[in-house]
């Protein structure tokens, strides 16, 4: 049987500390039948020369400006030539037979999007063995025993399939684009799934900055990646829960979201309160565009809320963070 063609797509911008390992670890893959498409995001640290001198089989996609993680991904499934596609993080490093394990496991399954086991910098599954999830307001939550979406850093998916779903989120510069088309692909009936003979090791924070929690130190939050993940979120609940599910799930998530808000205020931050109240707002602001997007996702949908809520959890993300490593110290 013929492989099929993949096209791998990394957004980079200033990850040229990061592109070697990736990059080197592709080059090793025992699948022959790929493409690496590298989309830039107008980054200021010699990436695209690095890429060109030392990397010449790569096709560099060059954007005008930093546009995000989802539109830069959406422009390389655009323009690749792949019956797959692999979206693939900067902060990666491949098993040589990742490529060989995922196709096989995408054509021998009957999933829509797949991807590998992520293990960190030790090699180690910081799941153990069990998945990503969300909970009942929209928050990552995890570990989980089904997996509710695929992570982004190494996401797998048809193009046919990725432009039935929308592509991801423009209107998203950072965050929650993954769980937001993990989330589509189930409305839409199509399933997903983990190949558990495909891994990598994923750094974290290769192009953001990454959350950091050490034993004995604070829980450290950069202020940009709360501030899109809250505003994301709360698009992400307006535009694919059921209008019954909206009522109800939406109010609970702006009084989480005030509740923090005051936190913050009483605790002295106002900068993270500000940072709170403005995701809030920038949904405001944006929801004659969300609403439409909402029209498009409920009109295709075929897979009720009631299936949806079943593979969530209902703990409270925050309350469990709050109460197992305090407030949280925020830097910019």
């Amino acid at each position: 049987m013929k492989k099929p063609l993949v096209s791998v797509i990394i957004t980079s911008y200033n990850a040229r500390k990061w592109l070697k390992g990736c990059l080197e670890s592709l080059r090793l893959q025992t699948y022959a039948n790929f493409e690496i498409n590298l989309i830039d995001n107008l980054s200021t640290d010699g990436s695209i020369s690095y890429v060109r001198r030392n990397f010449p089989e790569v096709q560099i996609i060059k954007n005008e400006k930093n546009v995000g993680f989802g539109t830069a991904n959406n422009r390389g499934a655009r323009e690749c030539k792949g019956e797959l596609l692999l979206f693939l993080n900067t902060d990666t490093v491949s098993r040589n037979d990742l490529l060989d394990a995922l196709v096989r496991c995408k054509l021998e399954s009957k999933n829509n999007i797949i991807g590998p086991r992520g293990l960190n910098f030790k090699g180690k599954d910081n799941l153990k063995g069990k998945y990503l999830g969300m909970n009942f307001l929209g928050s990552v939550h995890g570990p989980v025993n089904e997996p509710f979406f695929i992570d982004g850093c190494a996401l797998m998916i048809s193009k046919a399939d990725f432009w039935k779903l929308g592509g991801f989120d423009e209107k998203y510069f950072l965050y929650c684009e993954d769980l937001d088309l993990c989330w589509r692909a189930l409305l839409f009936g199509m399933k997903l799934g983990v190949c558990e003979d495909a891994s990598l090791i994923h750094f974290g924070g290769g192009t953001s900055e990454p959350t950091m929690s050490e034993k004995g130190k604070p829980y450290v939050i950069p202020v940009f990646r709360r501030y899109e993940v809250e505003k994301n979120t709360l698009r992400n609940l307006l535009k694919n829960y059921s209008t019954a599910n909206v009522l109800w799930a939406v109010p609970l998530f702006l009084l989480q979201e005030l509740a923090e808000a005051a936190l913050y205020l009483v605790t002295g931050n106002f900068k993270m309160m500000s940072k709170i109240l403005s995701a809030l707002w920038w949904n405001v602001e944006n929801v004659g565009d969300t609403l439409k997007e909402r029209k498009r996702i409920q009109q295709k949908r075929k897979i009720s809320d009631i299936v949806i809520l079943s593979k969530t959890t209902f703990k409270i993300s925050k309350i469990n963070a709050l109460l197992r490593v305090g407030i949280p110290s925020f830097k910019e």
